[in-house]
């Protein structure tokens, strides 16, 4: 049976505005061997997937500095602290796009990278999304294009590379399963 590495000190060794770096010295519970270990500690994100009365699917492309390039994905963002995901979610797809839900379900929670990260993702679905007059609230470090599709173009834009992000992905798999469309009692 796997057991916990007793973690012996704990230190942060950087911050950041979005994330702080931690350090940590653990014993492994086998060996006895201490080691230091790596983890940022990254706030909750959200994922929206977001759909307009008339069905279509509402994505962002913006700038990625990480990867230096352009990215298409799902509207997406920080929770504050103590925000809960549906809000999160609500407040990220009106501020990047200007739509407004009529309703909003947590799809899923995943760990983004547990090996590195303490944080988690929530997937939300907004369905029924009207565009609102008073228009979005871009952070001053985001230029976002929005940009609406047929949900039936999701495989092709993924296949393509064209949506790459990891959480996206991940949330176009909670978005499928919640309309049925995986069925997990067929044979592989």
């Amino acid at each position: 049976m796997i057991r916990p590495f007793e973690r012996t000190a704990s230190r942060v060794v950087l911050k950041t505005p979005i994330f702080d770096l931690r350090e940590d010295d653990a014993d492994h519970p086998l060996t006895g061997e201490r080691r230091t270990y790596y983890v940022l500690q990254a706030p909750t994100y959200v994922n929206v997937a977001a759909i307009t009365q008339d069905g279509r699917l509402i994505l962002v492309r913006q700038w990625r500095h990480g990867t230096r390039d352009v990215g298409l994905e799902f509207p997406a963002g920080l929770a504050e602290p103590g925000e809960a995901p549906e809000e999160a979610a609500a407040r990220e797809l009106r501020e990047e796009t200007g739509y407004v839900p009529e309703r909003l379900t947590l799809l899923g929670k995943v760990q983004p990278n547990p090996a590195h990260q303490d944080n988690v993702s929530y997937t939300v679905l907004a369905e029924g999304c009207v565009l609102k007059e008073e228009g979005r609230q871009l952070d001053a470090g985001e230029d976002i294009e929005v940009v609406l599709v047929d949900p039936r173009e999701l495989g092709k834009l993924i296949r393509s590379g064209e949506v790459r992000s990891a959480m996206v992905v991940c949330g176009v798999f909670w978005w499928l399963e919640q309309r049925a469309a995986i069925n997990w009692e067929k044979p592989v």
